[in-house]
Parts: structure tokens; sequence; C-alpha cells
């Protein structure tokens, strides 16, 4: 099946797009988001959409001021009204104490939420394939999430706007065969390429081994994510609703009731464990509080420098520190 095929198939089974939708297009200029733009342009000759195409510059490699012109001209070219805008990554990575990658992810967002609102946009797009969903499934897995869920083909940031993902069903090869196929514009981001990044050593190492010993890697571990997905929302409904019952949770305390809390199934005290948690919501990490509990450690415990964690009189407390 061709992308346009999926893409459509994918557009109307889940019901993504309506009659009067207002898209706000996030369109890097690599071959994933221009087929993405593409796709929504011939979308539009089909459905009454307004498109809106964003491009940011990070403001990290001397390319992008070229690349941004290429998403430009191509937009014009197809008609759609575009937006280029500027991200100052690193000063925003320094005050986080995150990474470039992490810190250009949360900018991102930001800025098309921003621009959603001001545009009266209802949904914004992005480009996320099924690739890019194995690679999250495997960092994830290798920093201990405890979860395969992979990326949502859907989420929503507030009352009046989604984010969807309407090519997280197509693999990285069609999407490259479509450009090829349509001679569509597009760029190529050398940092791709490097293995600084922890998602481009999984690309570029890890994931042709999975393929070479299964042509199906991909699609068989999207499947999972959806598995997993499916089971989270269900599991998280029911441990959001016992969350209520046995925790309080204030701006400088979360006060667990052990007496309630362990009267619960092991998965969903872990739950309950990983929603309460103020920071460090890893796997390693609520094991650790779990034992505390279970073994009726008394014993302080920091959990960074902002949070400690302490039992008293079957009580769990989770204190900011005020220092």
């Amino acid at each position: 099946m061709k992308v346009w095929d999926i893409f459509y198939r994918n557009i109307v089974r889940n019901n993504f797009i309506k009659s009067k939708d207002r898209i706000v297009l996030a369109v890097s200029g690599g071959m994933d988001s221009v087929c993405m733009l593409h796709l929504f342009w011939r979308l539009a000759k089909k459905i009454n959409i307004y498109l809106l195409v964003v491009n940011f510059d990070h403001n990290l490699r001397k390319e992008s001021v070229k690349e941004a012109k290429i998403v430009k001209d191509f937009a014009d070219k197809l008609g759609i009204d575009c937006i280029l805008e500027t991200l100052n990554v690193k000063e925003y990575s320094k005050d986080k104490s995150a990474s470039t990658e992490t810190a250009g992810r949360s900018l991102r967002y930001l800025a098309l939420e921003g621009i959603a609102k001001k545009r009266k946009c209802n949904k914004v797009a992005t480009a996320h394939n099924a690739n890019d969903n194995a690679e999250t499934v495997f960092m994830w897995l290798l920093r201990g999430s405890g979860s395969f869920s992979g990326i949502p083909q859907t989420r929503k940031i507030s009352n009046n706007l989604t984010i969807l993902r309407p090519l997280l069903t197509v693999k990285r090869k069609l999407i490259e065969e479509y450009i090829k196929e349509h001679k569509l514009p597009f760029c190529i981001d050398k940092s791709n390429f490097s293995e600084v990044y922890t998602r481009n050593k999984i690309r570029l190492s890890l994931m042709p081994v999975c393929e070479k010993i299964n042509p199906m890697a991909v699609e068989h571990i999207f499947a999972l994510s959806c598995i997993q997905a499916r089971e989270d929302a269900y599991l998280e409904e029911i441990s959001n609703k016992l969350l209520k019952k046995c925790a309080n949770i204030q701006k400088n305390q979360i006060l667990l009731d052990l007496t309630t809390f362990l009267r619960y199934n092991e998965a969903i005290r872990f739950r309950i464990l990983k929603n309460i948690l103020p920071q460090k919501k890893y796997n390693s990490h609520i094991n650790l509080i779990m034992h505390k509990i279970l073994s009726s450690d008394i014993s302080e415990h920091v959990l960074s420098a902002s949070w400690i964690f302490k039992i008293m009189s079957n009580k769990a407390y989770f204190i900011r520190n005020a220092k």
C-alpha cells in the first residue's frame, strides 16, 4: 500500500480531520515533514480545511536558514500560508539544564501551541513515522521508563487543541519512495547522522540490526506499542480513580495513606507511584520507593535536590526540601 492510501485511510478511519478544521503543519524541511505537507495539500482538495505551515530555525546550524527558505518556497508554490520562527535552543537548554534535543522539542511544542491559539487553529500535525515510534520505544526501554506505548497518534493538549501524527503508521522507506515519486524538494539535516544523540545511535546502529533479524521489526514494534497504549489507557483510568482515595497532593507535600494503598493490585500501586512521584519517574526509582514501603524502611531517602521521601505512622510522605 502506498503512502497516500495509508494516510487517507488513517484520516478517515480514525476521524482525525473534519471539514473546517484549521491545522498547523510543523515542517522542518526533511523528507517526513515535506511528505506530510504534500499529503495535506492533496487532502485539502477533498476536504474543506485550512492549512498553515510553520518552520522553526533552532539557531544551531548554518544550514537552517537555507532549509527555512526551501520550506517557504514550497509552501508558497502550493498556495499555503507559511510562518518562519527562530528558537533560541541553546539559551533554553542552559536555563533548564536540559539537552539541546529536549530543549528543542519543548520549545517547538510551546511555540506551536502559541501559534495555533493566535491563528485560531484547532489541530497541529507533526510528521513522526513508524520508524520514529520504534526508536522511541527502544529509547524508553533503555532508559527504564517501564512503558512500550511509544508515540501517541493523537494527544489533546487543551480543550481546543489536539496534536496529530498522521504518518505514524508509515515506514520511513515508503516516505522516501513518495518523495522520489513526486519529485519533492527536501533538506538533509546532517546532525541526524551524528551518534552524539541517543536517538541517532538507535536509528543508525540498533534498528538496522533489528530489521536484518526481522524485516517486519518496525511493524511489530508499532503493534506492540498500540497494545500497550490501549492497556495503559485502561489501567490509567482505574489508577487515577484509586489515587484520589489514597493520596493527598499539595504543592510542597504529597501524602500517601499506606493502609489504603497496599490493598491495591501491584500494577495499580506502580502506576499510582509513577503519577505522584514529583521527580525521577523511572522504573528504578519507583521500585526503590515500593521496596521501602513494603519493608517499612523509615529511613529518610533523598529523591533529588528538591524532594525527600520518608515513612511515618503508616503514611508515606514526599516532602519538598526547604533548603
